[in-house]
């Protein structure tokens, strides 16, 4: 029996494509695990797992990354696990353009251009890609605009993807992650934080919290489950097309899917203490 390929972009130690990694491997796929930093990777490498570096926003690194696999498989990839991203937590008026591109260089445009690279391979054998969502591309949970928005996006391309490549047999599954226990916001670059200059500045005990995930994760559930999850429904030969797991995940699907398009207007306040940050700014108003 021929073993099946996986490649995994964003494997670094600690997140969801390191678990994702580690879960295939154990179904006896032979896991192509990528990151930016090999260090970062090199313990999959010391568990018989194949590492390649990958940076979805470098042209380069991704034909070496598909030369790599071609040469190992002869030119056939099973499963695309498209899970690189990256995070930007900060009210939408103190955002930075520049930043925010970045993000979607890598949360978009980097998905795109990964499977553009890849899809001779997955061609080849009636793949399928896996494009690891979020729920937040169903919410508008404050003070992530931007990440919210890079989600909603691949929501929507996964499903152009399924569309457009069918014809070639491809499968495209959105798996729509809840709250996982990953090192996420460990991995942010900096810690968010408010500027002094922001409009929110007086209320930033309450709103830097929940820009550093301490909302989120508590919620969370184990990311060994989560793969496992996903893993089993990506090898099923009639997989879920939606996929949504983790925690709140349920909760959020459920309020998308049957309540009317502003109810998070109501919701939403209450879960990010939006009331004492609007007592806290007007307090600090009426002191000066």
């Amino acid at each position: 029996m021929v073993q099946k390929s996986v490649l995994i972009t964003g494997s670094s130690e600690g997140g969801i494509g390191d678990a994702l990694a580690k879960a295939f491997h154990r179904k006896g796929l032979r896991v192509f695990a990528t990151a930016r930093d090999l260090a970062k990777v090199q313990h999959l490498k010391d568990m018989g797992l194949n590492i390649v570096q990958l940076d979805v926003a470098n042209n380069a690194l991704i034909k070496q990354a598909v030369e790599t696999v071609k040469a190992a498989t002869g030119g056939t990839l099973d499963i695309l696990v498209n899970n690189s991203g990256g995070g930007y937590s900060v009210p939408l008026l103190d955002s930075d353009v520049s930043v925010a591109k970045k993000m979607f260089d890598v949360n978009v445009f980097g998905l795109v251009a990964v499977t553009q690279a890849f899809a001779p391979l997955l061609t080849a054998l009636k793949g399928t890609i896996v494009n690891i969502g979020s729920v937040l591309g169903h919410a508008p949970f404050p003070w992530s605009g931007y990440y919210n928005a890079s989600k909603a996006v691949a929501n929507l391309l996964t499903d152009q993807m399924r569309i457009e490549l069918s014809p070639w047999g491809v499968k495209a599954i959105l798996v729509v992650t809840g709250v996982v226990k990953t090192k996420f916001f460990d991995n942010l670059p900096d810690t968010p934080c408010l500027p002094h200059t922001s409009l929110y500045y007086d209320a930033k005990d309450e709103i830097e919290p929940v820009m550093a995930g301490a909302e989120i994760e508590k919620d969370g559930i184990d990311v060994d489950i989560y793969a496992e999850a996903v893993v089993s429904n990506a090898l099923k030969s009639n997989p879920k097309k939606h996929q949504w797991v983790g925690g709140s995940a349920f909760t959020i699907w459920s309020v998308s899917t049957f309540g009317w398009s502003t109810i998070w207007d109501l919701l939403l306040p209450s879960l990010v203490k939006l009331l004492t940050v609007i007592k806290k700014i007007y307090a600090a108003r009426k002191l000066e």
